[in-house]
């Protein structure tokens, strides 16, 4: 599929006909399993979504010209407008596994919410969000093509394809060999907290270093509620991303200090989440306002 980037050219007129909220999610333990072949690593983790969204406005419109254009745009200056969009990555391995040969002009506007390079998956959100409407408006038929669905989602991206669900969901493989966790609850308020700096994906698992004959046996596997013994719920990148970033270690131990039931890093990071009884609302809100003095992004959701 030929696709060209039309960057900056289109700005925000009322065109878009749809609006879609695109979630993010935090890791709720992450244990690296084992170093693949292919240089990637299988995991194992619980994806929780929260209600934190990115608005995906999305219109889609037949071309006159004998190519394919898509025009992204965002209110966040950080988000790519080019060929490393994850939003072209998927539209460009949809148009080619479905073999779509008609044209047309895709446009795209990403209003950010979500911080970036969080660890809350909104990169792979957004691409899964544009891929669900890719599906409806192509009217492909789900049930005879959810193989070659799933593919266009996992070559995307690895979290791409639990955001297809946005469901509590055990996810291994490179996370995205999905198990729905139909009784997995969370009954608590959540509170999100971003520092200023993003921590990149590929740095965090090249610091890693595990040895080729790395091995680790899964323990959530079998978890389909929230446990009461919260510490098999670890992150095995809060060892390196803590040693790096001592601000997140000191960020888990406020939260800890402060009323969280349980704290931990989501994904790689940087963001630190923190569980708080709903029936004292004081004590989220006591601890946001600690934040929010800080050069902190905090919500609570």
């Amino acid at each position: 599929m030929v696709l060209v980037l039309l960057g900056e050219l289109f700005s925000s007129d009322g065109l878009f006909n749809m609006v879609l909220k695109s979630l993010a999610k935090i890791n709720i333990g992450l244990r690296i399993l084992c170093k693949r072949g292919d240089g990637f690593h299988d995991i194992e983790t619980i994806f929780y979504p929260v209600n934190l969204f990115d608005e995906i406005d999305i219109d889609i419109k037949p071309s006159t010209k004998n190519t394919n254009s898509l025009i992204i745009q965002s209110d966040n200056p950080h988000v790519p407008k080019d060929k490393s969009n994850i939003c072209f990555k998927v539209i460009a391995n949809f148009f080619k596994t479905f073999q779509i040969k008609t044209f047309h002009k895709i446009k795209i506007k990403i209003t950010k919410r979500i911080p970036i390079g969080g660890g809350l998956g909104g990169g792979s959100s957004n691409a899964a969000v544009v891929l669900k409407y890719l599906i409806k408006y192509f009217n492909i038929e789900i049930s005879t093509n959810r193989k070659n669905i799933l593919t266009v989602a996992s070559n995307t991206g690895s979290d791409v394809t639990f955001f297809l669900f946005s469901k509590p969901c055990y996810a291994t493989g490179k996370g995205d060999k999905i198990t729905l966790l139909n009784d997995f609850k969370v009954d608590y308020d959540i509170l999100l907290i971003t520092p200023s700096f993003n921590i990149s994906s590929k740095w965090a698992y090249e610091s890693l270093k595990l040895p080729k004959d790395y091995r680790k046996s899964p323990l959530l596997k079998d978890i389909k509620t929230f446990p009461k013994d919260v510490s098999v719920l670890e992150n095995d990148f809060e060892k390196v991303v803590f040693r790096k970033y001592p601000e997140l270690d000191k960020i888990k131990r406020i939260l800890s200090q402060n009323g969280a039931i349980f704290t931990s890093l989501s994904g790689s990071g940087s963001t630190i989440y923190g569980f708080f009884e709903r029936n004292n609302k004081s004590k989220i809100n006591k601890c946001a306002e600690l934040f929010k003095a800080g050069n902190y992004t905090v919500n609570i959701v």
